[in-house]
């Protein structure tokens, strides 16, 4: 089994490897591990956010951008590649790959800078607020992040479960949103990009094969 260029899947599983570091930096603060529910109380976001350095949120968004951008080339990769097995399949994965890296890099942008207002308002109840209006009202770039995560999940699934491509049907696991849902249970920081990096590293071994 092989695919040309193989190495990009490589490069991919770099990408999220970072990325997974990126969202530490913004998930894991000095003062405990940060979720969404904490926006509505600002007790708990000023304990969590009182140690945190301004930089985090910012280096997060410089080597994000980067991960991002060395992720996309894998998901394209995957695209183009199932082309000779199944058109729309290949069409649904190139088109959701886009969506991921448009609205997914926009989502992390506006996620670290929201980090980053609250940050620079001195952990004030008036800073919670700002941070928490600038968040929802951006949030729709987050829905289309996830709906491309599930697009591209679904189109690369089914296929290879299908027997559509030169892939055993098992190796459907190697896949974002299986990989993810195994993590879910345990709130792991990073979670979704564990996954990609996961996906890429066995299908990069079954490539080379």
């Amino acid at each position: 089994m092989n695919m040309e260029h193989s190495w990009i899947l490589i490069l991919a599983m770099i990408g999220h490897i970072l990325c997974v570091y990126c969202d530490r930096l913004i998930l894991c603060t000095p003062g405990g591990q940060f979720s969404f529910s904490d926006m509505k109380d600002n007790k708990r976001m000023a304990r969590l956010f009182t140690a945190m350095p301004e930089s985090s949120p910012l280096r997060s968004i410089v080597l994000g951008t980067l991960a991002m951008f060395m992720q996309f080339f894998g998901y394209l990769a995957l695209g183009i590649w199932m082309r000779p097995y199944s058109s729309l399949w290949a069409n649904i994965m190139i088109v959701s790959a886009a969506m991921i890296y448009t609205f997914g890099l926009a989502h992390h942008i506006l996620g670290c800078a929201a980090e980053w207002i609250y940050i620079k308002s001195d952990h004030t109840e008036a800073g919670r607020k700002l941070t928490s209006d600038f968040f929802s009202k951006t949030s729709a770039v987050m829905v289309g992040c996830y709906a491309g995560i599930i697009l591209f999940s679904l189109a690369h699934f089914v296929p290879v479960v299908m027997g559509m491509t030169p892939l055993p049907a098992w190796t459907c696991v190697f896949n974002l949103l299986p990989l993810f849902l195994v993590q879910a249970p345990f709130h792991i920081p990073g979670a979704g990009n564990i996954a990609g990096a996961v996906m890429y590293l066995g299908l990069s071994i079954l490539f080379l094969i």
